[in-house]
């Protein structure tokens, strides 16, 4: 028969060894009752080295100054522009590709442009 105390002795002792792990982060929180714990944060490789929201957030914030500076410019001036770049090197065209105007950036213009004007 298996001893109650041995077996929670050993899980405490692998919890101190996964805590002390120095590949591990590990962040202390307030549960409910007000006992301070520590909690082991799961791995970066593990979980994925690529932040979903913050690339959203960042395409979001790309889009809008897109947006902003098609609606400042105007379209004719703003496509000007656009193939001035698109003759230049390899990082012109990279960029006007990227720059170029999309239905997601003309209907951020429109709301902008009712705001600017």
């Amino acid at each position: 028969m298996a001893d109650v105390n041995k077996d929670r002795f050993n899980e405490r002792l692998d919890a101190l060894k996964q805590k002390g792990n120095p590949n591990k982060r590990v962040q202390k929180r307030v549960r409910d009752d007000g006992l301070v714990v520590d909690v082991v944060k799961t791995d970066l490789k593990k979980r994925g080295l690529l932040p979903i929201k913050s690339f959203l957030i960042a395409a979001v914030l790309f889009v809008s100054f897109k947006g902003f500076v098609l609606a400042e410019l105007g379209e004719p001036e703003y496509m000007t522009r656009i193939d001035g770049l698109k003759k230049g090197g390899a990082v012109e065209v990279s960029a006007a590709f990227l720059l170029d105007a999309d239905p997601a950036t003309r209907a951020v213009a429109g709301v902008i442009g009712k705001v600017l004007r």
